[in-house]
């Protein structure tokens, strides 16, 4: 991934990255406000997509290297939807094929119900946030990581606990994810998500949760929808989160499908990139074809 770009989003200067030729493909990074996730988890993949889409990566609101929300009230999940939307016309997308990672996944899956005219094919990667309150097994890797002196292995520790193996995780990706920490406006994020914003996006989040489920039971996903789910991941695992998200969504939306990937974790589309992309194209360009 080479050369990000910067575009005004309503106010909010958002990092994009854009490259190949076709039909438009929206990836979408997981993580929390002032966390580390950013448009450059999808480094494994981004050059392979952009060969057979125009494809775009981009750092959510108050995330990367994204400017935050601009007052406290927008620290809540529905901020990145509409983040999204409105990066999509600021840059000219009429509709895309869009794909999102954990919280991501939530998120597109929201701008598919809210925006159905924007999305073309949703595909939902390993989204807990879209299917159970936040996992409190995230504190508890945040307490380990905080007993590890260097700061690049409390972030190697980090990816890899939620991954099925690290190997995943370069060097260029901890390099970056040290940048966007240092920088003050992560830093102020993280200050104020402490300072009572964290439950504020929690209180939210699950209380948004039955609302998206039973839009998605009553019809309202309109477009070709694609799950894929790692049978390894420590986090949203099979059994809590990706059996449940099959049952949300295979019997609401007729033309839908579920893939598991073996030997991954969280990251599955990092950790097993071949797999992921066979489905991932395989899919958009069958519907496609077929819209």
């Amino acid at each position: 991934m080479e050369n990000p770009k910067f575009v005004d989003v309503k106010g909010v200067r958002t990092r994009y990255f854009e490259s190949g030729q076709g039909d438009p493909l929206v990836l979408v990074h997981g993580g929390a406000f002032g966390g580390f996730d950013n448009a450059e988890d999808w480094e494994v993949n981004f050059d392979s997509l952009a060969e057979q889409f125009h494809t775009y990566a981009i750092d959510k609101v108050g995330q990367g290297f994204s400017d935050p929300p601009l007052s406290d009230e927008e620290f809540v999940i529905g901020a990145h939807v509409n983040h999204i939307y409105d990066f999509m016309s600021a840059v000219g997308i009429d509709s895309a094929h869009v794909a999102g990672h954990s919280r991501g996944g939530y998120a597109v899956t929201r701008l598919a119900l809210e925006h159905p005219e924007v999305v073309r094919t949703l595909t939902i990667i390993d989204s807990s946030t879209l299917m159970t309150p936040p996992n409190p097994i995230y504190d508890e890797w945040a307490r380990q990581a905080a007993n590890i002196p260097d700061p690049r292995e409390q972030i190697r520790y980090l990816m890899g606990a939620n991954s099925f193996r690290d190997d995943h995780v370069t060097e260029h990706y901890i390099d970056v994810a040290l940048e966007i920490r240092d920088l003050p406006k992560s830093k102020d994020v993280v200050r104020r998500m402490d300072d009572g914003l964290r439950d504020q996006f929690k209180t939210d989040l699950v209380a948004r949760q039955p609302e998206t489920h039973a839009w998605i039971r009553d019809g309202g996903i309109k477009c070709p929808t694609l799950v894929i789910w790692a049978f390894n991941d420590p986090s949203a695992t099979m059994e809590h989160c990706g059996i449940p998200c099959m049952e949300l969504i295979l019997p609401s939306v007729p033309n839908s499908q579920m893939h598991i990937v073996n030997e991954a974790g969280h990251y599955c589309y990092r950790e097993q990139p071949e797999a992921f992309e066979d489905v991932l194209v395989t899919f958009i360009k069958k519907n496609s074809e077929e819209g």
